[in-house]
């Protein structure tokens, strides 16, 4: 028998089967080309420790271990945490410790402690120690800052009247400051309200003021004082918006002068002198005001008139003015009373006098013509004097009156019978300072 054929054959079927073995080993990952899956590492929980603040949500990181998680807490009424999670965040919110841990050191914070613990799917399990801080107001520090003169004897005042205070409200939680927190003050009682920041020149005083703590946890408002207040104890109450827990404050206001002086310029005091002995003095007169705190508001005497009265900058313009027409026996005079929003004040002294000189009075046509009984008017012009020329008639029957500069007079009367009557009638013609005497010839009786 030939047996070369056969043994050819059985070498390619060994060769096939090889192959096949081959091929199969390396589908399914065995020999050098297998690789072990990437493992998932150890279980932790992040943070590692901490403090929490009671109803501040709180979110943790859970790595490693293989889901799903059971997430515990020890202490179920502080940390109310007992759940199974499929993903790797959680987050937890506090509530405030009614008991706090025992054998904590002077100036510790009151805090209680608790354990959050994991468990993975595969029994691995890690724990970590928290703990819980108080979130409520749990008391402030108020002080403040002003410009008031401090007393010779005794604590400086927090407030003073006409100027304004800051107050600096540090409200604690526990020992913690907190930023962005809102507060809101409201006055109680006192001669006081508060500012709205910023102040400007003429602020919208208001009873009730709300407040956010900088970054620092600190807190500020301002006080403004009535001015003239007397010497008294006032109060405000303090909110936590967030909790409503109120406080009221008690501070001292001190009645006193307010430092400082108003300057107005050219001068303190202004004279007006009249054209002649018979007229006021009249005329305007502008004056600056320096100094003290605006606005300024403006008081004047009467027969005196001042325009702007209320001034809002420091360095304004204002303008004292007497008018014309007062009779010389009641000239003007007074002073101007200019105060600041401080109650500083200044004043201006006003004067009209009149004048020195003596101006003729004439009338023209002179003399006047003769009256008849026919009631006619005799009319002329008078000239010279100063306004608000009188005249007087010394006849019964002769009525003469002055309008502006035209003198008009006329007889009345009619039926006089037997009565005789002067045939001369005298007119005086005054302007407080010179006097003029006309004649005019009238008839003695009237039919």
């Amino acid at each position: 028998m030939n047996l070369v054929p056969l043994r050819r054959l059985q070498s390619l079927f060994s060769a096939v089967f090889l192959a096949a073995g081959t091929l199969f080993l390396a589908s399914c990952g065995g020999g050098g080309a297998s690789s072990p899956p990437t493992a998932a590492g150890e279980l932790q929980l992040l943070p590692g420790a901490g403090s929490l603040y009671a109803g501040v949500p709180y979110t943790f990181n859970i790595v490693g271990g293989r889901r799903p998680y059971l997430v515990t807490s020890s202490e179920l009424t502080l940390v109310n945490v007992n759940m199974t999670i499929d993903g790797n965040t959680f987050t937890v919110i506090a509530n405030n410790p009614g008991v706090i841990d025992a054998n904590l050191q002077p100036g510790e914070v009151p805090r209680r402690s608790f354990n959050i613990e994991v468990r993975d799917g595969n029994g691995a399990t890690t724990s970590n120690e928290f703990s819980v801080i108080q979130n409520f107001v749990t008391g402030y520090s108020v002080s403040y800052g002003n410009t008031c003169t401090a007393p010779a004897t005794g604590a400086p005042p927090d407030g003073c009247s006409g100027t304004d205070s800051i107050v600096l409200l540090d409200p604690i939680f526990n020992g913690v400051l907190f930023g962005n927190r809102e507060f809101q003050f409201d006055k109680v009682r006192g001669d006081f309200q508060f500012v709205p920041e910023p102040p400007g020149i003429n602020p919208q005083l208001v009873n009730t003021l709300r407040v956010r703590t900088d970054h620092q946890g600190f807190a500020t408002a301002r006080i403004r004082v009535a001015v003239g207040a007397p010497t008294q104890l006032a109060t405000y109450k303090v909110t936590d918006i967030t909790t409503g827990a109120t406080s009221e404050f008690v501070f001292l206001i001190l009645q006193q002068a307010p430092s400082g002086v108003i300057t107005v310029l050219p001068g303190s005091a202004i004279t007006f002198t009249g054209p002649s002995a018979g007229a006021c003095g009249f005329g305007s007169s502008d004056q600056y005001v320096f100094d003290g705190t605006p606005p300024y508001t403006i008081t004047p005497p009467a027969g005196v008139s001042v325009t702007p009265l209320i001034l809002t900058e420091n360095g304004s313009r204002f303008t004292i003015t007497v008018g014309q027409g007062f009779p010389v026996t009641a000239c003007p005079s007074g002073s101007v009373i200019v105060r600041d929003s401080q109650g500083r004040i200044t004043s201006v002294s006003v004067t009209s006098v009149p004048g020195t000189s003596s101006i003729p009075i004439t009338i023209a046509p002179s003399p006047l013509q003769t009256l008849t009984c026919a009631a006619n008017t005799t009319q002329a012009a008078v000239v010279g004097g100063v306004a608000q020329l009188q005249v007087v008639s010394t006849h019964p029957r002769v009525q003469a009156t002055i309008s502006g500069n035209v003198l008009s007079v006329l007889r009345i009367g009619s039926g006089d019978g037997a009565i005789i009557y002067p045939t001369t009638a005298t007119l005086v013609i005054t302007d407080g300072a010179s006097v003029l005497s006309v004649n005019v010839t009238v008839p003695a009786n009237c039919p």
